[in-house]
């Protein structure tokens, strides 16, 4: 029972110091104290890329796009005649990786459906002298799938593979356009 008359005597003290508080005056406004100005720091100023290597960067990105553009377009149909684009961007190692594999995948009767999905970065770049430049990706190769031409049904692989991995590729500057020269699939880096 002793609790039961805590609560109305907590309760009325409680009301007390409220109203209390409520109806006393406010003390006096304190007078404000006058403060000095400092001189405004100014912002560091913002790093800009220069528009060269910007222009550079995204042609280097965009020869990069059209080789996996052609790549999942030349699997897609080993059989068929080679994508338009097959040499205007793709060169060296690369074409010659891309041409193994379609070989490869003609005499397994192979296909790739779907298409991987990039994230490519220019890692460095150089576009005095010698241009040439080193492009990191992750590729996600989730929705790629090695497929039996004959069935349609998915293809089994010697062994698990990961299906996003990371890449290096390397562009240099031919012939008045970026070309892709080389790519390597880091197929034990997963990302």
């Amino acid at each position: 029972m002793r609790n039961a008359r805590a609560w109305p005597t907590a309760a009325l003290t409680c009301a007390v110091l409220v109203a209390a508080v409520a109806c006393s005056t406010p003390d006096p406004t304190p007078t404000p104290t006058p403060t000095t100005t400092s001189p405004t720091a100014t912002a560091t100023p913002t790093p800009t890329v220069d528009p060269a290597v910007a222009e550079a960067e995204a042609a280097v990105l965009a020869a990069y796009q059209n080789y996996w553009d052609v790549s999942a377009a030349a699997l897609a149909d080993p059989l068929a005649p080679l994508p338009d684009d097959f040499d205007r961007y793709i060169v060296d190692k690369a074409r010659s990786g891309l041409a193994e594999s379609l070989l490869w995948a003609e005499q397994n009767d192979v296909v790739m459906v779907g298409a991987p999905v990039i994230s490519p970065t220019v890692e460095s770049i150089a576009i005095d002298g010698e241009r040439a430049a080193h492009i990191v990706d992750c590729v996600d190769s989730t929705d790629w799938v090695l497929t039996l031409r004959s069935t349609g049904d998915p293809a089994s692989s010697a062994s698990p593979q990961n299906t996003r991995v990371t890449a290096d590729a390397w562009a240099i500057f031919y012939d008045d356009r970026w070309v892709i020269r080389e790519v390597t699939l880091n197929r034990d880096q997963p990302c």
